[in-house]
């Protein structure tokens, strides 16, 4: 019982991690079209805009919480002290070790031959807390421990840079969605294309890249009347 009162004083302190995620991922994201989102954006739009990720997050959370206690009973169940580094443990310490260094190798070569920077940053990303869970499992056959919440943070960190970044370069690279947008001001209207690319909005701005002259078009939204999707 004691845990689980311990994990519910964390829930506000997770709430706050979860914001700072989204705002991070959010300032990673236009940071790639040259555009300082904080500038543009109130501190009520980043709590809001957090929402949108709050299903991922909260998922992230969940599979970390039930390795954690997974973990917890594992070793409450496991009577025998590693500290005596028996033979099984050196095989095992083997064994993760050399897999952490292939899956080093195979993401510097998978990055090395991959001509999209979408691509790269998931490979990076995934191969990363793939070999963080190796690391650990190195580790938990020494005296030396990786705690869980260490590792599910990272983890999310991680997560969160590949995030932003990869959203935007696949609008770079034009491997995003297809959808068009329309949007009406009382003088002008703006539709996108294969070069233009809508890229998002705040309250009180609407941003635009364009692929071929590689720059970002900021307008205010003061006038406009509707903004279509198809």
């Amino acid at each position: 019982m004691e845990k689980f009162e311990k994990l519910s004083q964390l829930l506000p302190f997770g709430s706050i991690f979860i914001l700072l995620c989204s705002s991070i991922k959010l300032v990673i994201y236009y940071k790639i079209f040259n555009i300082q989102i904080v500038d543009y954006i109130g501190i009520q739009e980043f709590i809001t805009s957090f929402i949108d990720d709050l299903l991922i997050y909260i998922c992230l959370f969940g599979v970390g919480i039930f390795l954690y206690l997974f973990d917890f009973y594992q070793n409450g169940n496991d009577t025998f002290l590693k500290n005596d580094s028996p033979e099984e443990y050196k095989t095992e310490r083997r064994i993760t070790l050399t897999l952490s260094i292939i899956i080093l190798v195979l993401i510097i070569v998978s990055v090395q031959y991959s001509n999209s920077k979408s691509k790269s940053a998931e490979i990076i990303c995934v191969g990363l807390f793939i070999f963080l869970a190796t690391f650990r499992i190195f580790l938990s056959s020494t005296k030396l421990v990786l705690p869980y919440p260490i590792f599910i943070i990272s983890g999310i960190i991680m997560y969160t840079i590949m995030y932003g970044y990869t959203d935007a370069h696949k609008i770079i690279e034009n491997n995003n969605n297809n959808l068009s947008y329309t949007i009406v001001f009382k003088e002008k209207t703006y539709s996108t294309d294969k070069y233009l690319k809508y890229i998002g909005k705040t309250e009180n701005f609407l941003f635009f890249y364009n692929l071929k002259s590689k720059r970002t078009t900021v307008l205010k939204s003061d006038d406009l009347i509707k903004i279509s999707i198809k």
